[in-house]
């Protein structure tokens, strides 16, 4: 499947979860994860920030690659910055999620899920 096909998959797949009412704060308390971190700052980190945002989720930071501004008060660090302890980091790059997940793991030992499982799974 081309990336553009697996990127607009799961943006119809997240669309059809926000008719159904069902969040994707949802899925992540469900899997006791109240305090997170967004790696990933393109368009899917902020949806996922936006989505969040008055949620019973908590986001603790973002991390991207570049030195970015905070974004809707939330800080923006890093990898290399050093990252706090959270529940779960989501990753939002969904081109490279297996490389992107062996290198968080080796910064922080918080469990990384990546958006594309936390939106199917969710639906199914």
């Amino acid at each position: 499947m081309a990336w553009e096909d697996k990127y607009l998959n799961m943006m119809n797949q997240w669309l059809i979860l926000k008719q159904e009412g069902k969040g994707i704060d949802t899925y992540l308390l469900k899997q006791g994860y109240k305090v997170v971190a967004v790696y990933g700052m393109a368009i899917y980190g902020r949806h996922v920030i936006r989505e969040l945002h008055g949620s019973d989720v908590k986001i603790l930071y973002a991390i991207d690659q570049k030195k970015l501004s905070p974004y809707k008060n939330i800080e923006v660090r890093q990898p290399m910055e050093g990252l706090p302890h959270v529940d779960a980091i989501i990753n939002t790059v969904l081109s490279d999620d297996v490389n992107i997940k062996s290198h968080l793991t080796t910064i922080i030992n918080s469990p990384v899920v990546s958006l594309e499982d936390i939106i199917f799974e969710s639906y199914g």
